[in-house]
């Protein structure tokens, strides 16, 4: 299986290397202030923060995880893209950002301090510098097992390197090195890896070819939902609101690291449209990631010998000769940094703003939180690196992706939604929300692992773990809010619908024209795939 590269692919690979460092560094002139650093000063243009809210999310994991699907399911991976991320995306554009852009925070726990109390802040800062550590740790991994499986590399090695990378364009840079480069990223993953598209259809035959080469059971999204009669045992509520809503929209409209994206946007409209540019090239991405998959399973499916997680590593080895080579495995390793590097820039904001300045020295000058941002940056990559090792336990690391949101992520779309369009959600119902969320998610994985609950898969037990843990969340938060007594002295301007910054057009026409589009595409696509 092993690859050997020539010394043009290793020059590719060695100049892109560069050309991030390079970055980095001349970015370090304008890191003036902490604002520079951590959040990119607030004026990017939309298409550059759309592109990197989307590149954000691209990681090596996600290539091979999502070919892997595509080889052994078929268009049910689909659903990870037109349910599991695309209408969270749009509601976060349409519905979210205004609260998040209008009241200037400058993180998604910080909104939980202003809207509810102190110590929901916390418990959310805590838990999601710990889910964005482990997540970290899950791309330094599946990189290393790329270049393990592909080139023979040595992954201990990989790991250290491609940190270093990291460190050192972050470290300079901060939040706008890792925006503008996530954007090349972007482009390189797109450059790199499309050709496998075009030279696999080719040879096939183009798509009837490829339609005629799959079994049956790969050529649908919709058929066999009903009953959970597919391979993955998915049936139409775990993928419905599992998938399509509790996991999609806590994910996209309250995961850090991809709207810190938009908060980085130069004006409100701007911070808008940043998550509707980026499902707009969701929308296209299963054809780069999930159709590989369905290439290999047609071309080499004697090669592939049921190790589905080679099929991407196939394609690359049977179709690229050198040079090409080395521009996938480039396009590979830029995917993998822009997921590692959205990871380390959020939880350098985070500890900054939400547990240092907030909890620990509230006082200091912005020098002083500059250098904690860049210190809490090393801090982060030795964290990421600790946390691959975690990841290398779990034989399944897209499973273990959505354990960790089944817990971590799956009550905070209770709690915003609540917040933001309750206004009765008292200060306390958020913390014991989540607490009693997450709970009830571990102890429904508790029960599933020692067999008093039975599902097809174990993904199916993750997006009924996320319902459970949305579920629970939500009743409690109820329940304190009728109980606890109502401030009537409490400042929510700009936190809720009922009291929104006026100043600013939340039923904006051309933002929903967006929506609009977008959901006419995702419904087109949905009927197509069916």
């Amino acid at each position: 299986m092993f690859v050997a590269l020539a010394p043009i692919d290793i020059l590719i690979i060695l100049v892109f290397v560069g050309f991030m460092v390079v970055i980095g560094v001349l970015l370090k002139r304008s890191m003036n202030h902490s604002t520079d650093f951590l959040l990119a000063g607030r004026k990017i243009p939309s298409w550059i923060t759309g592109i990197a809210f989307i590149s954000a999310n691209i990681s090596a994991l996600e290539l091979l995880g999502m070919s892997a699907s595509g080889a052994e399911y078929g268009f049910l991976t689909f659903h990870f893209y037109y349910l599991g991320a695309i209408p969270g995306m749009i509601f976060l554009g349409i519905f979210m950002m205004p609260f998040y852009y209008s009241t200037k925070i400058r993180s998604v726990p910080e909104y939980l301090r202003y809207r509810f109390n102190r110590p929901a802040h916390l418990v959310n800062s805590l838990i999601t510098l710990l889910s964005l550590a482990l997540g970290s740790g899950i791309y330094l991994y599946s990189l290393s097992l790329v270049f393990e499986t592909l080139f023979g590399w040595n992954p201990h090695l990989s790991i250290l390197f491609s940190a270093l990378i990291v460190l050192i364009y972050t470290y300079f840079g901060g939040l706008s090195s890792s925006i503008y480069t996530e954007v090349m990223q972007f482009c390189l993953t797109v450059l790199g890896l499309f050709p496998l598209v075009i030279v696999g259809l080719t040879r096939l035959g183009g798509w009837d070819g490829l339609m005629q080469k799959i079994p049956e059971s790969h050529k649908h999204m919709w058929v066999g939902l009903p009953g959970g009669q597919n391979e993955l045992g998915w049936d139409v509520l775990s993928v419905t609101v599992g998938l399509g809503f509790v996991l999609s929209f806590s994910y996209w409209t309250c995961g850090f690291a991809e709207v810190q994206r938009a908060m980085a946007a130069k004006d409100y409209r701007a911070a808008r449209r940043t998550p509707l540019i980026g499902a707009m090239f969701k929308l296209f991405l299963p054809f780069l990631t999930v159709i590989p998959g369905l290439i290999a399973l047609a071309e080499f499916s004697t090669e592939m010998n049921g190790e589905y997680n080679k099929s991407f590593l196939i394609l690359l080895k049977n179709f690229y000769p050198s040079g090409m080579l080395g521009l996938g495995t480039t396009a590979l390793l830029a995917a993998f940094m822009a997921g590692m590097s959205s990871s380390v820039t959020a939880m350098n904001t985070i500890f900054t703003y939400d547990i240092y300045q907030t909890y620990i020295n509230k006082d200091e000058d912005d020098k002083t939180y500059l250098k904690i941002g860049k210190l809490s940056t090393m801090v982060a990559v030795v964290f990421a690196i600790f946390t691959s090792y975690i990841a290398m336990q779990f034989e399944n690391i897209m499973n273990y992706i959505q354990l960790l949101f089944s817990f971590f992520n799956a009550p905070l779309i209770s709690i915003f939604l609540l917040g933001m369009f309750w206004k009765k959600a008292s200060k306390w119902s958020a913390f014991y929300g989540m607490l009693v969320g997450t709970a009830s998610g571990l102890i429904h994985y508790f029960l599933y692992t020692q067999g008093y609950l039975y599902y097809k898969s174990d993904m199916v037990s993750n997006f009924y773990g996320a319902i459970y843990s949305g579920v629970f969340c939500f009743l409690v938060m109820v329940i304190v809010s009728q109980i606890e007594k109502e401030d009537p002295n409490r400042d929510l301007h700009g936190l809720v619908y009922a009291n929104r910054d006026k100043s600013n057009v939340f039923w904006d026409p051309r933002i929903l024209a967006w929506g609009v589009i977008l959901l006419v595409l995702l419904a087109g696509f949905n009927v197509v795939f069916a």
